[in-house]
């Protein structure tokens, strides 16, 4: 893997140095001249300009040309010299300058200024919808989302078409496991501790290419925070209240002038969620038949702050840095208070227990980020490179205790002891992630790329539980229930595609590879070690596109996708809950899947958009969840518990198909329906499930009279299968309303309801060979919201001239312009 990166890096290296090298063998005979034309107002390039190159000596014609889509022009070769640049443009003062050209000479960007003196203000009116597809990736806007405002991530992620996320906040697309991405970079962010103020759009790509990390068994999802670039300076500023006593703040702030472009943003969030919980379970032992009823009645607090400061240098018109440093720190304490009923074969209750079952967890989370992006003269051709640092602490208490009594209220200490246990730890999680892209189109209808990854994660945790030994009265160490772990990896990859066509056919091939290194130590328990080193996979990915007459295009894809276990995944240590056990598992292996998907793209007068897909997965190592019962001896006691922890199974297949339709009905209402149904069949330890299962979910916005807008968002969901048993179906509906104020619309005041119906829950039947057991969780979904945003700024390119007439026009207020 060694010599591949330092090939591939000397190759993208080297693509400049080639170039020299021959402007070199050309001694003095021949030089390049190269600039970029920009709109001294607006700061956009300006295209098809004509750009001449005159002598110095007698003004005389030596070349010339017009400029490119991007405002770029170049002359390449010319005699080093002095020369005379003129630029003439309709609407446009002429611009000369004076320019000596020695072997490679870049006159950076030239601020065109327009000819007219008077003009009247002109109404600009244009909107990103909230919603638009591509047969390779669908981008959610989520600045058009009104139930996901003063929420977090896993908010916005509910309201995403072809998105799932169930109530534990997991995310899936197509009955499948995503990679979820910040910025395009993996993180130790939770998506609760991602404010949605904070986000600009979320991508989804189904079936990535190899230009994208080859994890993750159903694609990737890139969660783009918002970054503003306008010159001068304006922000929004946000604040929310819901009927759950949860509150947001937040503030966004960006300024702008020349070459420096300094952005902050801070954001609070103080969420309440209350959650029951309920367990019924039916136990066979031997010829006897007992009932456990368990039922749990908490609070699931999240409070945390956000704050992210940064700036971008263009260095000129051809590079570009930029910095940014990120913080979130807060506390996530789910609080619960337990009943358990012990019941006979009858289900007459014998005795119950008291107790509660409390986490408090602090944590905190740092990243840093350098980017740098270089740009030639060649359009379409550029490098890019970024360095990603990112640092998790935390700290976590577990408070348990278990009381039972007789149905008189008297305690009762047999058959079921009593059980007190504290637990007191901490954890860390450092992540880099170093990553460099070179794109080289080589005609205008292809291009190469390439690229080199790595990723380097490691992680400790810690955690020592004390039980209390009710014979002696003393709290003894709990070796079973605490662990002493570290965790560590690398993964290195590097990437190499070609896109071509002919006529209206177009493909793309490509090839990543990616090796991976695993270790973990439980360093409480002796020889608890285990050290995986997988060998070079290679990853390839093919797409082939056909355009037809009419705006409609057909693709076919296929691409080979890895899953590899999430680091609590291997955690081997036990997390116990009154009678009900889970932990992780050291012994897994990634999963392996080949995907391959069917696309069809039509556009309708550009107001109907109609993607059908078809698609198979198919999954060696499938990860799933495995129910088993078993007997832990917790503070001295034997406790007969079910344990899940996953496993590996030997094979998931699933085929189904999607369809998403984006209608714009009328000018001012528009729907989104997504619909995703599939069959899925999997195998683990000798057990067979299978079944139909399919998603749906349909987002409306319409724009009413008084600056209203409202939208309703349903999604549903069908039965899940499992290996043991499965989950059951569920359904939701949202309903938010914004009106905007002010003759700039730069002031809003939006009130959401969540769950209308109050219907978000989790169900799910599981059986073992002693066990069948039915769990039942809800949180309080249904949730009124109320907030506020305004924006404010003006549009400035002069915002800090020492003049006192500013050049290049007056700056305007920024209005209802979003980030």
């Amino acid at each position: 893997m060694r010599k591949i990166v330092i090939l591939l890096l000397g190759w993208v290296l080297c693509m400049n140095s080639e170039a020299f090298a021959q402007r070199q063998q050309q001694g003095e005979l021949h030089a390049e001249l190269m600039g970029k034309l920009l709109d001294d107002q607006t700061g956009k390039p300006v295209e098809y300009a004509s750009v001449a190159l005159l002598n110095a000596s007698d003004s005389a014609l030596v070349t010339g040309m017009l400029s490119k889509g991007n405002g770029d022009f170049s002359f390449s070769p010319v005699k080093p010299g002095s020369y005379i640049l003129k630029i003439y443009f309709i609407g446009y003062q002429t611009f000369f300058k004076a320019v000596t050209v020695k072997t490679v000479s870049d006159v950076g960007n030239i601020r065109l200024k327009t000819t007219a003196r008077n003009l009247k203000g002109v109404e600009v009116v244009g909107e990103k919808p909230a919603f638009t597809m591509a047969i390779d990736k669908r981008v959610f806007n989520v600045d058009k989302n009104l139930a996901s405002v003063g929420g977090t991530a896993t908010d916005v992620l509910r309201q995403v078409p072809s998105v799932n996320v169930d109530i534990d906040g997991n995310v899936s697309v197509r009955n499948g496991s995503p990679t979820i991405f910040i910025d395009g970079r993996p993180s130790t962010l939770t998506l609760d501790q991602i404010p949605a103020d904070a986000i600009a759009n979320i991508e989804v790509v189904t079936n990535p290419s190899a230009k994208y990390d080859a994890e993750g068994m159903s694609g990737i999802l890139n969660i783009v925070l918002k970054k503003n670039r306008r010159a001068g300076i304006n922000g929004l500023i946000t604040g929310g209240y819901s009927t759950t006593k949860s509150s947001n703040a937040g503030i966004d702030l960006n300024i702008r002038q020349d070459k420096i472009n300094f952005f902050v943003n801070y954001n609070l969030r103080d969420r309440k969620s209350p959650m029951k919980q309920h367990l019924f379970r039916k136990n066979f032992d031997g010829a006897d038949t007992t009932f456990l009823d368990q039922y749990q009645d908490g609070d699931f607090g999240r409070r945390f702050q956000s704050g992210r400061i940064g700036f971008d240098w263009f260095i000129d018109n051809r590079n570009t840095l930029t910095l940014s440093q990120g913080i979130v720190g807060g506390d996530f304490n789910n609080l619960n208070e337990q009943t358990t009923y012990d019941l006979d074969a009858h289900q007459t209750r014998l005795r119950y227990g008291l107790g509660r079952n409390d986490s408090k967890n602090n944590f905190r989370n740092y990243t840093s980020q350098i980017g740098y992006k270089r740009t030639f003269a060649k359009e379409g051709m550029e490098l890019t490179g970024d360095f990603t640092y990112n640092r998790s602490t935390g700290k976590n208490n577990n408070d348990y205790s278990l009381q039972y009594y007789d149905m008189q209220g008297q305690p009762s200490n047999s058959p079921n002891q009593p059980e007190l246990r504290q637990g007191r730890g901490n954890s860390s999680t450092t992540y880099y992630t170093g990553q460099i892209d070179f794109v080289n189109p080589l005609s205008e209808r292809s291009k190469l790329e390439a690229g080199l990854r790595t990723n380097v994660r490691t992680f400790n945790s810690l955690l020592n539980t004390l039980g209390k030994n009710f014979n002696t009265g003393a709290f003894e160490y709990d070796s079973a229930l605490s662990n002493n772990y570290h965790y560590s990896e690398q993964i290195n990859a590097a990437y190499v595609s070609y896109t071509g066509g002919t006529g209206n056919f177009g493909y793309q091939t490509g090839l990543r590879a990616e090796q991976s290194y695993y270790s973990g130590e439980m360093r409480n328990v002796k020889d608890a070690n285990y050290k995986i080193d997988y060998p070079i996979s290679l990853f390839p990915s093919v797409f082939l596109t056909q355009k037809f007459k009419g705006d409609h295009e057909l693709q076919l894809n296929y691409s080979r996708r890895i899953q590899r276990p999430w680091f609590r995944d291997l955690l081997p240590n036990i997390q116990y809950n009154a009678n009900s056990a889970n932990r992780g598992n050291p012994a897994l292996k990634p999963e392996f899947t080949n995907s391959f998907e069917l696309s069809y793209l039509k556009d309708f007068a550009k107001k109907h958009n109609v993607l059908i897909s078809v698609y198979y997965r198919n999954t060696n190592n499938a990860i799933t969840n495995f129910y088993v019962d078993t007997t832990l001896n917790l503070d001295g006691q034997e406790r007969k518990v079910v344990l899940n922890y996953p496993i590996n199974a030997d094979q998931r297949n699933s085929f189904g198909a999607e369809l998403t339709v984006r209608n714009q009905i009328t000018k001012s209402w528009d729907i989104t329906t997504n619909l995703n149904a599939s069959q899925t069949k999997i195998s683990a330890n000798n057990l067979n499930n299978s079944g139909f299962v399919w998603f749906g979910k349909v987002n409306s916005n319409t724009k009413l009279p008084w600056n209203l807008t409202l939208q309703v968002t349903g999604e549903y969901e069908s039965r899940q299968i499992l290996p043991q048993g499965e989950d059951a179906p569920e359904y939701q509906v949202d309903l938010a309303m914004k009106k905007d104020f002010f003759k700039k619309k730069n002031f809003s005041v939006a009130l959401g309801l969540t769950d209308i119906f109050n219907t978000d829950r989790d169900l799910s039947w599981t059986n073992t060979s002693f066990s069948s057991s039915e769990r039942y969780r809800k949180r309080v979904s249904r949730e009124l919201r109320l907030n506020l945003s305004w924006r404010f700024g003006k549009m400035d390119t002069k915002l800090f001239s020492k003049k006192g007439k500013r050049e290049g026009g007056e700056g305007g207020d920024m209005g209802g312009d979003g980030f």
